[in-house]
């Protein structure tokens, strides 16, 4: 566990590539990354320079502190957190632009080499993650509230944003949160009395684990380099996973199941995927239920 970064975050200038980007440079910046995010979000990624900028009234703070950890604990490649502050209500989180394409482009072109090459990588850096300690609780990595969507509460209920001492507590939460939702729409939450019945006994003896919880492809950066030997052959490097905003210490099932309920099934990669992180398909099943339940 870290204590959460102290705002305003500023890393030694004598460290930066150049000067941070300024809020003109900001505002009228025209490259950006992509964002599946609800529009509601209210925020943009846009690149300056050597410089990636996440900005917005809804950008959290666990990023920050996510890249952090991760820095200090961890050898894998993630963005350097080069500062962090609020400005007219938005809070930005200024990072290292890494080098490389996102997986989801480029996975239908490549061989089944490359693709197997790639999961080998990924791998790596999963089994690294897995082998911090557990810290006995489940929430952020400052023992904070989980900030996956299943958790989310409109005032904040610490009973469904955590953290959470017990996995038990972790299952009640999700149950409260459907039983709001039904209630919301007053309504029976019939499935949510099921979820009262079953889910202590259906997710249980998880460790909490370091986890990314949303490891899909587009959050995976791939660059080729040359492996030498003589021929300039090219292989595929795992340049850099990204997208921190929602890690913390989960179930030991969360990184396979919080990917699972998301899976289109249009191609290899849930197949793959299941070589990169251990598999969970039953407690996978049971979160797709809750998914079903909460998102829709």
């Amino acid at each position: 566990m870290i204590e959460p970064v102290k705002l305003p975050y500023y890393r030694d200038p004598a460290s930066l590539p150049s000067a941070l980007p300024t809020a003109t440079e900001i505002e009228n910046a025209t490259a950006t990354l992509p964002s599946n995010r609800d529009p509601r979000y209210n925020g943009r990624i846009v690149i300056v320079r050597e410089y990636v900028v996440k900005v917005g009234t809804r950008v959290m703070e666990n990023e920050g502190n996510v890249l952090l950890f991760i820095e200090q604990h961890l050898s894998i490649p993630a963005p350097r957190l080069q500062a962090m502050y609020r400005s007219n209500g938005k809070l930005h989180i200024v990072m290292q632009l890494m080098p490389g394409n996102d997986l989801r482009t480029l996975w239908p072109k490549l061989s089944e080499d490359d693709k197997a090459s790639v999961t080998r990588q990924l791998r790596q850096m999963v089994d690294e993650m897995r082998s911090l300690s557990s810290p006995g609780f489940f929430g952020s990595t400052s023992r904070g509230p989980l900030l996956h969507r299943f958790f989310l509460s409109p005032d904040n209920d610490p009973r469904i944003t955590g953290p959470f001492d017990t996995e038990k507590n972790l299952n009640a939460a999700l149950a409260l949160r459907s039983h709001q939702n039904w209630a919301y729409n007053d309504r029976r939450g019939w499935i949510s009395e099921f979820f009262d019945r079953n889910l202590a006994h259906s997710l249980r003896n998880h460790p909490s684990t370091f986890t990314h919880s949303d490891l899909h492809p587009q959050n995976v950066l791939v660059n080729e380099a040359t492996t030498g030997g003589g021929k300039d052959q090219k292989e595929l490097i795992v340049s850099a996973i990204v997208d921190w905003e929602t890690a913390g210490w989960y179930p030991s099932y969360w990184e396979y199941a919080a990917c699972f309920v998301d899976f289109q099934w249009c191609d290899d990669w849930p197949e793959k995927f299941e070589a990169a992180v251990n598999s969970y398909p039953l407690e996978a099943a049971m979160l797709k239920i809750i998914r079903q339940d909460l998102d829709f």
